[in-house]
C-alpha cells in the first residue's frame, strides 16, 4: 500500500476497494456541505459506486496518471485529495475535500503542501494547478497558504447538473534550490 506520513498525526493513504465503505459514509455525511463546491457531490454515492471509483483511480495510479488518497488524522479516515498528472505537459491538479468535523485544523494545507512537494520531487511535475469555485473562499485559501498564486478565473468552467461556475485557477511552478 502506497502511503505518504505527512507528519506524527496526519497521513495519505492510496484509496483501495476495501476503503470503500468508510469513503461513503464521509461522503454521505457531508454530501449537502459538499454538493454546493463539486459537481460530483450532487450524485449520490453508493459503497459500490465508490468501489468502482476506487478501482478507475488505481488502474490511472498503475499508468502513472494519477494517486487518489484519502487522508487520515490520528489514523481516521477525515477525508480525500488527490493529483492527476499529465505526462506530455507535466502540471499536477490537485484536489480535496474534508469532512466538516475535521475543518480549521491545518489538515487540508499540510495535505496539499505534502502533495504539491510529492509532484515536483517524485513526479517530476513542473507545474501543479488547483481549481476550486470563485466563491469557495476556504478551498481559495487553502491554494494561498501552500504558496500557489492565483492566475485568473475561469469562466462558467465547472460544470454542475444545474448550472455551470466559474473557477478560480491557482498555480505554482516547480521550486528550483
Amino acid at each position: 500500500m502506497f502511503a505518504l506520513t505527512v507528519d506524527d498525526d496526519l497521513r495519505l493513504t492510496l484509496a483501495e476497494p476495501h476503503h470503500a465503505e468508510p469513503i461513503t459514509a464521509l461522503m454521505l455525511r457531508n454530501q449537502d456541505r459538499l454538493a454546493r463546491w463539486q459537481p460530483w457531490a450532487a450524485y449520490r454515492p453508493s459503497v459500490e459506486s465508490t468501489r468502482s471509483y476506487i478501482r478507475g483511480c488505481l488502474d490511472r495510479f498503475a499508468e502513472g496518471r494519477e494517486t487518489y488518497l484519502m487522508i487520515e488524522h490520528d489514523g481516521v479516515p477525515v477525508g480525500a485529495c488527490g493529483m492527476r498528472r499529465d505526462a506530455q505537459t507535466l502540471i499536477a491538479d490537485i484536489g480535496y475535500w474534508l469532512d466538516a468535523d475535521a475543518e480549521g485544523k491545518g489538515l487540508v494545507t499540510r495535505a496539499v503542501t505534502a502533495l504539491t512537494d510529492a509532484a515536483f520531487d517524485s513526479y517530476g511535475m513542473r507545474r501543479a494547478e488547483i481549481r476550486t469555485m470563485v466563491t469557495n473562499k476556504r478551498a481559495r485559501a487553502v491554494a494561498e497558504r501552500c504558496g500557489y498564486d492565483f492566475e485568473g478565473v475561469l469562466r462558467r468552467a465547472m460544470r454542475f447538473p444545474d448550472r455551470n461556475e466559474d473557477v478560480a485557477l491557482y498555480g505554482i511552478v516547480e521550486r528550483h534550490a
